[in-house]
């Protein structure tokens, strides 16, 4: 009976090597996967944060040109207008100020995420645009709104 136990151990093994590679395959096939689903969605997360403060920083503009229109209407439809402009600080400016090139709070900026803003006008509507590259760098983004102003 002693043999025959001994025998029956002998037989027994363990995982090959096969085995073990498959499952190692496997579980990195999952993973992979997972990593590669996980990042798409914080990407297209970040992509929606920007487009959102993108849209902000063009609302601002139109609701400051509202206000220019409002208090100084010569001032946004005379002939010293730059086009394109932007409004910053309440005042119409020049883009090659380095004004219109402003953060997600709307202040001047130089470093990324940065967003362009253009005005331009004809007759009497205004549009608002506002370009930034998307989150990997790679291609400009866009957003635009226009205004007409009803006088």
């Amino acid at each position: 009976m002693l043999i025959n136990s001994k025998i029956s151990c002998l037989r027994q093994r363990g995982d090959t090597i096969v085995e073990v590679l498959i499952a190692i395959a496997v579980i990195s096939l999952v993973l992979g996967g997972a990593y590669v689903t996980t990042n798409r969605s914080l990407r297209a997360t970040r992509s929606a944060q920007e487009r959102g403060n993108a849209l902000k920083l063009v609302e601002s503009q139109i609701e400051q040109l509202k206000g220019l229109i409002a208090t100084n209407p010569a001032g946004v439809f005379g002939a010293g207008v730059p086009s394109p402009f932007c409004v910053y600080n309440n005042t119409i400016v020049d883009p090659s100020t380095g004004n219109c090139t402003v953060n997600t709070s709307g202040a001047p900026t130089t470093a990324e995420p940065k967003f362009n803003l253009a005005i331009t006008r004809s007759g009497n509507a205004f549009t608002v645009k506002n370009n930034w590259l998307d989150v990997g760098g790679n291609q400009n983004a866009a957003t635009q709104i226009t205004y007409r102003v009803y006088q």
